[in-house]
C-alpha cells in the first residue's frame, strides 16, 4: 500500500489573522515615516537640518523658508501673495491679456519662453547680489522686473498670482538643474529622445558621482537667562520689518477699497512676521556639509527658536552664503 502523505489543511482563521497582523505592521510602519517625514518641526535638529540641505543640494533658498518663522502665521504661498504680490495683481475681467494666451500654440510657448529665460538671468542677478538670506528685496525687486517683462513680452498689463508664482518656480527649478544636471527624457515609446542628459556645476566641481551629505554636530539649548536675551535681540531686529507693512503699501499704492482689504492684508502679513512674544526656547544647531572627495567642508550654526510644539529657523538671525555652492 502506498504511503499517505499528510496534507497540509488551509485554516482561513490563520491566514486571515497573518494577514491582518502583517497589514498593521505595514500600516504602522508607513504611519511612523509620514510621522517623521510631515513633523520634522517637532525637532530642532531636523529642523535645522532640513533647512541646511534643501539649500545645498540645489540651491533653493526659495523653498527653504518653508521651515522658518517666515511660515509660523500663514502658508508660505499666502505670505508671498499678500506681503509682494498684491501691489501687482491686476487681473480683472476689463483687463485684456495678449490675443494668443490660452491658445498654446507656438508664439505664446515663445512668449513663456521669453519671459521666463529673461526672468532667469534676473534671477540669478538677485541671487549673487542678496542670495535668498534677504527675501525682501528678493520679492520686491524680482515682482516688479516680472510685471515690466511681461509687458515688453506680451504688451499687456495682465497679471495674476499663478503666472508669478509660474515663472519664479520655473526660475527656481532651473537654477536648481543647472546645479545638479538633468536626466535624459525620453517619450513613451521609451526610444525618442525628448530632451538630453546635461551635466550641472555640482558635476564640474565634484565629480559625476558627487555626493553632498548633511549631518548635525551638535546641539546646543540656550538657559532662561540666554533665551531672554535672545528673545530681546530678536525683538530689536524683527520689528522694523513688522512695522513696515504700511509704508510699503503706500509706496506702492497699494489702498483698501470697498471689500477690497488689499491695504490691510498687506500690513496685517508683515506685522505677523513679529513672534517675540510666542518664543519659548532656543536653540543652537551645528550642521556639517561634506562631500566624499573633500571638496566640500562646511559648517554652519543655525538657530532655531520653539513655539507651542514646533521649531523654527530663525532667518532673521543667520546668513546662509557658505551653502550656496554653486555661487563659489
Amino acid at each position: 500500500m502506498a504511503e499517505k502523505k499528510n496534507k497540509k489543511e488551509f485554516r482561513a482563521g490563520a491566514y486571515a489573522v497573518f494577514a491582518a497582523v502583517f497589514v498593521a505592521v505595514v500600516l504602522i510602519a508607513l504611519t511612523i515615516f509620514a510621522y517623521t517625514t510631515r513633523y520634522t518641526a517637532f525637532s530642532p535638529e531636523k529642523t535645522a537640518q532640513s533647512y541646511v540641505d534643501g539649500i545645498v543640494q540645489t540651491g533653493d533658498g526659495y523653498n527653504a523658508y518653508k521651515t522658518t518663522l517666515v511660515s509660523k502665521s500663514a502658508k508660505y504661498g499666502d505670505f508671498v501673495i499678500n506681503a509682494y504680490m498684491r501691489p501687482y495683481i491686476n487681473d480683472g475681467d476689463d483687463v485684456k491679456q495678449a490675443d494668443f494666451v490660452g491658445k498654446g500654440d507656438e508664439k505664446e510657448q515663445k512668449a513663456i519662453d521669453k519671459v521666463y529665460s529673461t526672468m532667469y538671468d534676473y534671477y540669478v542677478e538677485l541671487l549673487n547680489t542678496y542670495t535668498w538670506d534677504d527675501y525682501d528685496s528678493f520679492f520686491k525687486n524680482y515682482f516688479e522686473k516680472l510685471v515690466q517683462v511681461r509687458h515688453e513680452v506680451y504688451g499687456d498689463e495682465y497679471m495674476d498670482t499663478e503666472y508669478m508664482f509660474g515663472a519664479l518656480e520655473a526660475n527656481v527649478q532651473s537654477y536648481a538643474d543647472s546645479l545638479t544636471g538633468t536626466d535624459e527624457v525620453l517619450a513613451a515609446d521609451n526610444k525618442t529622445v525628448l530632451a538630453k542628459a546635461t551635466k550641472g556645476k555640482y558635476q564640474d566641481n565634484f565629480g559625476d558621482d558627487y555626493k553632498l551629505t548633511t549631518t548635525v554636530k551638535e546641539i546646543k539649548e540656550l538657559s532662561s537667562d540666554e533665551t531672554k536675551a535672545y528673545i530681546d535681540e530678536y525683538s530689536k531686529r524683527i520689528k522694523p520689518v513688522a512695522e513696515n507693512g504700511a509704508k510699503r503699501a503706500d509706496e506702492l499704492g497699494v489702498k483698501d477699497e470697498g471689500d477690497n482689504k488689499d491695504k490691510t492684508s498687506m500690513v496685517d502679513t508683515f506685522a505677523a512676521l513679529d513672534h517675540s512674544k510666542d518664543i519659548s526656547a532656543v536653540a543652537e544647531v551645528t550642521c556639517t556639509v561634506k562631500d566624499a572627495n573633500g571638496k566640500v567642508d562646511v559648517e554652519i550654526v543655525v538657530p532655531v527658536v520653539k513655539i507651542g510644539r514646533s521649531w523654527y529657523v530663525d532667518n532673521t538671525n543667520l546668513s546662509t552664503n557658505p551653502l550656496y555652492l554653486g555661487l563659489k
